[in-house]
């Protein structure tokens, strides 16, 4: 049995960034997207983008899930960071905006786990997606 925890970093908690060559102390708020790339991350944040030498699932276990999202297989969103109401794609995903002005899109599987965890559809049956019709009154 392996006896090792991890400590959530929290959103006032500070973290230090480091890809060998820069160093960034940078508060967990201001991290608003972790993207995939092989075996690194790329961490956006408020200052600057900085690719570190963990995975993305190794950052996900550290990161509070109040406040970040793993939106599809490459990239965990922070949800303090959306400026506009996740709108449901045709595909049946989700689209959320970040601050910057960048897009992300939902995996239909992560779609429907935000639906529920978020509270955000409201459907009875997550995977109906389509816009209910009103009827005439």
């Amino acid at each position: 049995m392996n006896d090792f925890t991890v400590d959530i970093l929290r959103r006032d908690d500070f973290v230090l960034l480091t890809d060998d060559i820069k160093r960034w102390i940078v508060k967990i708020r201001d991290i608003f997207l972790l993207e995939a790339h092989q075996n690194l991350t790329l961490v956006h944040f408020a200052s600057g983008k900085l690719l570190i030498r963990r995975t993305l699932r190794h950052c996900e276990r550290r990161l509070d899930p109040s406040i970040f999202f793993r939106a599809n297989r490459s990239c965990i969103v922070n949800l303090s960071r959306v400026v506009k109401q996740p709108r449901l794609l045709k595909a049946e995903r989700l689209i959320l905006r970040l601050r910057d002005g960048q897009d992300v899109v939902f995996s239909r599987r992560q779609s429907v786990l935000f639906c529920k965890t978020q509270g955000f559809c409201g459907f009875d049956d997550p995977w109906d997606w389509r816009p209910r019709l009103k009827t005439p009154e």
